[in-house]
């Protein structure tokens, strides 16, 4: 009833605009007859009405390809008119239809768009069909005013769809790995390196369940399928050498998979201690060129820092230089005034209190072991990186391990008494960028209270502040990089004045 009504209210509108010209002046030209139409059709596809309403819509188009057809023949005006309302009250119909979809079947239109973005028509050819069919029977019963059966048709394509959007996002992340093992199986991996094998499947199913619980956050599961492709890659070099060796002068089992492998340990170990990736599937050559080239760029690196000493050593040196002509300038004044002078008592503190300085670093800086942390000066302020503060994996409550470790932080920060404090919190690259930037400020975070409630510092002094992966001091691309990058860094703001 209502759409009836709308059509003769869209009916009385066109023939006080239309039919009275018309009738005045003759036929209307194309664009008068065919602009509104053709604006009302763009907005009905920008409503994506060719997926939501597709048998209002074949109509709606057919209708209008008539009447163009009729336009070009010997039209008569009054013909002209009814044809143009009927043209623009099927595409008016074909939109309510759309938006009665779009309501109707709101969750399994985002299935249907979520599969497409996961590429599920490419690769899920059976799978994606079977879903479209479905969708398309729900939207064909809106079309029908069957709106119960839309729904019950729907949610059935909505399981269909997530299934074939999941599918989609695991050939995409898994899909590389997945080749690599069936080329594995094809090297008798299985039966050459079994137990390299059997760790390439591991990882593929790690991967594989890390999807099933969360198809949205990728980066664990593609590090996951990328362990597993670089185990199954293994496995064919570590099949073709024990092969080898089993072929050779009838030796069998002589050099198996375990012998393999023992033989890369000591390098796999030397390699962590690096940060140099592990990477065997090529054999042990690459790695170690890539071991030689670290080498290389730590005795630079060691080069450099010798170097740094030496001028650390010069600037002592000036320093001392530039105490003794203080200390000449004390005597010069003493001279000249007879007593002590504000001058002098400034210069005497100066002095005092750079060496105060000096004498408070030395102490924190033997207080910390290299396991616990690093401890370096920089312009004026003092660091401490601390990688011995302990975390359960993505949580912020700190282990109770910890507590003798902070307790040699509040040691250090009373050595400075008037040093105001900033808590920043560090992460590796596992996980998303946000994930990580979150949890980062919340063990900085922890760690600030902790030393407000347990320390005793004042909480005006100290601040807190997450960077989560963005300033990495190691290579993610291995545990010990990545455990170097996990780290909380306690930075005092030094008062140098004296």
């Amino acid at each position: 009833m209502l759409c009836r009504l709308q059509g003769w209210v869209l009916y009385l509108c066109v023939f006080w605009q239309v039919v009275i010209p018309v009738h005045a002046q003759g036929l209307p030209g194309r664009d008068e007859l065919f602009a509104p139409l053709q604006e009302s059709m763009t907005q009905a596809r920008a409503e994506r009405v060719e997926l939501l309403a597709p048998v209002s819509y074949a109509r709606a188009s057919e209708a209008l390809v008539e009447l163009e057809k009729y336009f070009a023949g010997k039209p008569k005006a009054d013909r002209l008119l009814k044809d143009q309302v009927a043209v623009q009250q099927a595409i008016s119909k074909t939109r309510q239809i759309a938006a009665q979809s779009s309501k109707t079947l709101s969750s399994v239109i985002k299935a249907y768009d979520d599969a497409l973005v996961a590429g599920a028509v490419q690769s899920q050819g059976e799978v994606w069909k079977k879903a479209e069919q479905r969708f398309q029977q729900a939207v064909a019963r809106v079309e029908s005013d069957d709106l119960e059966s839309a729904r019950s048709k729907g949610a059935e394509a909505e399981v269909l769809l997530r299934d074939a959007e999941l599918q989609a996002i695991k050939a995409s992340v898994l899909g590389v790995a997945r080749d690599w093992i069936s080329k594995a199986q094809v090297a008798r991996a299985p039966e050459l390196a079994p137990r390299t094998f059997t760790a390439a499947q591991q990882q593929l199913s790690l991967a594989d369940q890390q999807l099933m619980r969360n198809r949205y956050e990728l980066d664990e599961s593609k590090r996951l399928a990328a362990q597993a492709g670089y185990e199954a890659r293994h496995a064919i070099y570590l099949a073709g050498m024990v092969e080898r060796a089993q072929g050779k002068d009838g030796l069998k089992q002589q050099l198996a998979e375990e012998q393999w492998l023992a033989l890369e340990q000591p390098v796999r170990e030397l390699a962590g201690a690096l940060e140099v990736p592990e990477a065997f599937d090529k054999g042990m050559l690459p790695i170690l060129q890539q071991m030689q080239e670290k080498v290389k760029l730590q005795q630079n690196q060691l080069l450099s820092s010798r170097n740094a000493m030496t001028e650390r050593e010069q600037e002592i040196t000036e320093l001392k230089g530039t105490i003794s002509e203080l200390n000449a300038a004390i005597t010069k004044l003493e001279s000249r005034l007879g007593s002590e002078s504000e001058e002098r008592q400034a210069l005497l503190k100066r002095l005092s209190g750079q060496e105060r300085i000096r004498e408070n670093i030395s102490k924190i800086e033997s207080m910390f072991s290299a396991d616990e942390g690093r401890i370096y000066r920089h312009g004026n302020q003092l660091v401490m990186s601390l990688n011995a503060i302990s975390f359960r994996s993505g949580k912020s409550n700190i282990e109770p391990e910890s507590f003798p470790l902070l307790a040699k932080v509040g040691e250090a920060l009373r050595l400075f008494p008037s040093a105001s404090l900033s808590v920043e919190g560090h992460t590796d690259s596992a996980g998303s960028d946000s994930a990580n930037l979150l949890l980062s400020q919340d063990r900085a975070d922890a760690v600030r209270q902790y030393l407000i409630s347990n320390l005793g510092i004042s909480a005006e002094k100290v601040g807190s502040v997450g960077y989560g992966e963005s300033r990495p001091i190691a290579s993610n691309e291995t545990e010990a990089g990545r455990a170097r990058n996990r780290r909380i860094e306690v930075v005092m703001n030094l008062d140098v004045t004296g």
